[in-house]
Parts: structure tokens; sequence; C-alpha cells
């Protein structure tokens, strides 16, 4: 064998073997420890123990909260939601409860996490709620978007649970609002209650400076043709499921994967959501009544909803759900 082949090959198996120890590091260190490492650095160590205990408390009011009788509504609004959320949502529902009247329709999608045990807290908190099983969203799928007409749909509902906002949510027929579970309403939401009436599509505003695309705005309409409404959270989305062309929505999946597949899940939902409502002529919510806060410094605004994000989980798990009336 020739002595330069030679090395070549036993250079190429060192690289394979330190690349092999790089993955073995990744799965077992820094993929576990990374929620740790996140909450250390954005929250010290402080912080994170009273949201740590701050969480565990809401866990424990949220499972002797008094039953809520809720009536069959036109106002229907939709919730994903696992083990990790489960306590956030019913705090959501009691909020939004708290400032409305009763008529209102719950749907609840399992994020693929939620448990017997955690449905039926759900149910004693609300015996009207609608717990949509997966057995039932999977063979709901399996017709209006089977596997091998829509590939591209199928591997991101797969990919991350993000997609189950867009996908086992709102490929259901009619209109539908799906909500975020770590969000508080203080006052009576009239828009949103309106637009629910009214099946108008809307959304809640990003009010950072810039939209959390895969790419900016432009390169995409001059790149890839694909036009956006700038600015979209997906902590409100409200669409009708039945205006959605899933041959395009499919297309535009699989031009962002095969583009964009390294900007993450978070980004390509986005850029997906802010296609059909850019289709749909979707409004924004008053972005001051639905506000968004990032950091651990709230304001004392009169918000009617208030969205807590990145640095504001510390005082919504250590303060903020404490005030609402149960």
């Amino acid at each position: 064998m020739d002595i330069t082949h030679w090395r070549g090959r036993k250079f190429s198996g060192i690289i394979e073997e330190i690349m092999s120890i790089g993955k073995i590091v990744y799965k077992y260190f820094f993929a576990p420890t990374l929620p740790i490492r996140y909450n250390l650095t954005h929250f010290g160590l402080n912080g994170w123990m009273n949201i740590l205990r701050g969480e565990l408390q809401m866990k424990q009011v949220a499972t002797h909260i008094p039953p809520i009788l809720t009536y069959p509504s036109k106002v229907q609004f939709n919730f994903l939601t696992g083990e990790k959320y489960w306590h956030q949502t019913i705090f959501c529902i009691q909020s939004f409860l708290n400032n409305s009247k009763n008529a209102i329709t719950i749907n609840i999608f399992s994020d693929g996490s939620l448990t017997e045990k955690t449905v039926d807290k759900l149910k004693r908190f609300c015996p009207s709620i609608n717990i949509i099983a997966d057995e039932d969203t999977n063979q709901y799928l399996n017709e209006k978007l089977p596997a091998h007409k829509f590939p591209s749909l199928n591997y991101l509902r797969h990919w991350h649970p993000f997609f189950k906002r867009m996908i086992d949510i709102h490929s259901r027929p009619g209109y539908h609002i799906h909500l975020d579970s770590d969000m508080l309403f203080f006052q009576t939401p009239h828009e949103l209650i309106h637009n629910a009436l009214n099946e108008r599509p809307c959304y809640m505003i990003e009010q950072l400076s810039y939209s959390y695309f895969v790419d900016d705005k432009q390169t995409l309409k001059i790149k890839h043709g694909i036009d956006l409404l700038e600015n979209v959270n997906g902590g409100i989305i409200g669409y009708k499921g039945d205006n959605v062309n899933y041959d395009k929505l499919e297309f535009y999946a699989t031009l962002l994967l095969n583009n964009y597949a390294d900007k993450g899940p978070a980004r390509i939902e986005q850029t997906l959501m802010s296609i059909i409502l850019a289709e749909q002529k979707a409004v924004g919510l008053d972005k001051n009544e639905y506000k968004i806060y990032y950091s651990s410094k709230l304001d004392n605004e009169a918000n009617t909803l208030k969205h807590y994000i990145f640095k504001a989980k510390l005082p919504y798990f250590s303060s903020e759900w404490k005030k609402i009336s149960l």
C-alpha cells in the first residue's frame, strides 16, 4: 500500500473517531445540560430557584382550583399543551373566564406528552373541556394530509411540537384561534372575542424590531417569491383552515426545509404561519393591549393580556400567576 494513501486513511479514521466522540459528548453532556446552563445564564442561581419554586406552587394550586362551568359558544379557544404546560393552560383559561362570560368552547390538543393523569386534571378543572385525543388527530390527518402526498408537512409535525399548532389545530374545518399557555388575561379581550365571532384572521404582533423568519422578508420575496406578514408572533393566531391551499403549503414547507433547515423549527414555523396569514389578509391585535414581555422587569400597564417569554418567565412563575383570582 502506498504510504501516502495509508496516512490518508489513518488521518480519515482519526477524524471519524473525533467526530464520534463529539457526538457522544453532545448527546450525553451538552444536550442534557442545556436547560440548566440556559437558566443559570439568564436568571442566575437565585432566579432559577425562584422559577422552580414558583412553578411547583403553580402546579399545586392548579390541581385545587374550583371547577368551572362553560357553555358552548362560537368563541373557540384552542390550546396545544402537554406535561410541561398543563398548569399554565389552566391559569390562562381561568384568567380569561375571570374577565369574560363563560360562553366559550375550549379545545385541548396534546403536544404528544399528555398522560391520562393530566387529562383528568384538566377535566376536573373544566368538565366541559374538549380533549382531542392523539388517535383522533392522527386518523384525521391521515385522511386530510396523508404522508404520501404531504411528506414535508408530516415531517415537520414530527420534527417539533411547534408545528402541531399549524397542522393539528388549524387544518381542521372552520375558523380556529390558538393561544399559547404562557399568557394571562387581565381585562376582557373585546378585540379577540370580536375576531372569533366574526371569524376574522388575526395574530399577535411581535414587538421586537425584527421578524422571526428564516431569512429577511425582501430576500424571501426576491429569491423564492414568498409574500409574508411581518412581525407575526405565534402566541395568538386565528384563521380559517378551509381557506388554506395545502398543496401550496407543502411546496413552501419543502422549499424551507431544503434551504433553511439549519434555521430551526421555530423560524420555519413562523415563516409558514406568516405565509398563511398574508394570504388571508390577517390583522394584528393591538400590541399595547396584547403585549409581549421579554424582560424580567415588567411595567405597570393595564394590558388586556400579557405574554411572558424569555426572561419574563421569572416574574410569570414567581408572582404574575398569583394575581389571578380563583
